[in-house]
C-alpha cells in the first residue's frame, strides 16, 4: 500500500470492489433463480464465479505487491500485465451465450444503476488529488468527466428503463456516452504515468495504480464499468428488455 493514502480512502475502493462483487453475485442469483435452474447448476455458478473473481483480485494485488508495475519505462508497459487479461474476459462474457441467457432474466435499469458506483469512484480519486498523490487531470476538476455517468445513471435507469417515460434509445445513448468517458479517463491516466508514452507531465505522475489496493482500478473496476455497458446495450437493443 502507498503509506501516503489515508485508510477512509483505501476503504473507499474496498467499499467499491464489495459492492460491484455483491452485485455480481445478487444478479447471477436472481437470473438463476428465475430459469428455474436446478440446485447443483446454481452452486457450480457460484462457485466459478467466486473462483473468478478471488482469482483475479488475488493476482492482480500480488502483481502489485511484488512491485512488478513499478517498471514504467518497458515496452510494452508493464500495466499491460493488468490490463489485457480484463480485455480478453470482456470480450468472453460479452459474446457468452451463458452470459447472455442470463441477461436476459435481470431487468434492464439493473445493469444502469449499478454503475452509479462511480460515484464513489470519483470521490476517492478526488481525495487522493487533494492529497497530491494524483495529477488533477485524473479528477472532476480536471479532465475525468465520468461523475455524470455515476449521478445520472440511476435518472436514466428509473425513467428509461423502469418506468418507460423516456424512450429506451436514451439508455441506449447514455451507456455509449458511458463507454466513452471511461475510455477517455483511462486513456488520461495511462498518458499520465512516468514513462515513454507520458503526455501529461503535471505533478505528481500517475503512479498510484501500481500500488495495492488501487491496482483493481485498472484490473476490475474499470473493466467491469466496461462490461456492464456493453451487456445494457445488448440487453436492451438485442433482447428488447
Amino acid at each position: 500500500m502507498n503509506p501516503n493514502v489515508p485508510f477512509y480512502i483505501n476503504a473507499l475502493l474496498f467499499l467499491t470492489v464489495l459492492i460491484i462483487t455483491a452485485f455480481v453475485f445478487y444478479s447471477l442469483k436472481y437470473a438463476l433463480s428465475s430459469m428455474n435452474a436446478p440446485a447443483g447448476k446454481q452452486k457450480k455458478y457460484y462457485i466459478v464465479t467466486a473462483v473468478i473473481i478471488t482469482g483475479w483480485l488475488v493476482t492482480s494485488a500480488f502483481i502489485a505487491f511484488n512491485g512488478t508495475l513499478f517498471d514504467f519505462t518497458s515496452t510494452p508497459p508493464k500495466l499491460m500485465l493488468i490490463v489485457l487479461p480484463p480485455v480478453l474476459a470482456i470480450s468472453y462474457l460479452s459474446s457468452s451465450a451463458r452470459v447472455n441467457s442470463l441477461i436476459q432474466e435481470i431487468p434492464s435499469s439493473w445493469l444502469v444503476y449499478i454503475q452509479s458506483f462511480r460515484i464513489l469512484v470519483e470521490m476517492f480519486l478526488w481525495m487522493l488529488f487533494a492529497r497530491n498523490i494524483i495529477p488533477v487531470q485524473m479528477t472532476f476538476e480536471g479532465l475525468n468527466y465520468d461523475i455524470l455517468i455515476g449521478f445520472s445513471a440511476p435518472l436514466v435507469a428509473y425513467y428509461s428503463l423502469s418506468q418507460n417515460k423516456w424512450p429506451r434509445i436514451v439508455a441506449v445513448l447514455w451507456n455509449f456516452a458511458g463507454l466513452l468517458l471511461v475510455t477517455n479517463i483511462f486513456l488520461v491516466a495511462f498518458l499520465s504515468t512516468p514513462g515513454p508514452m507520458r503526455q501529461f507531465f503535471n505533478e505528481p505522475p500517475n503512479t498510484i495504480v501500481a500500488y495495492f489496493p488501487f491496482v483493481w482500478l485498472p484490473a476490475f473496476i474499470v473493466p467491469f464499468a466496461y462490461l456492464m455497458h456493453i451487456l445494457s446495450i445488448k440487453q436492451i437493443v438485442k433482447f428488447n428488455k
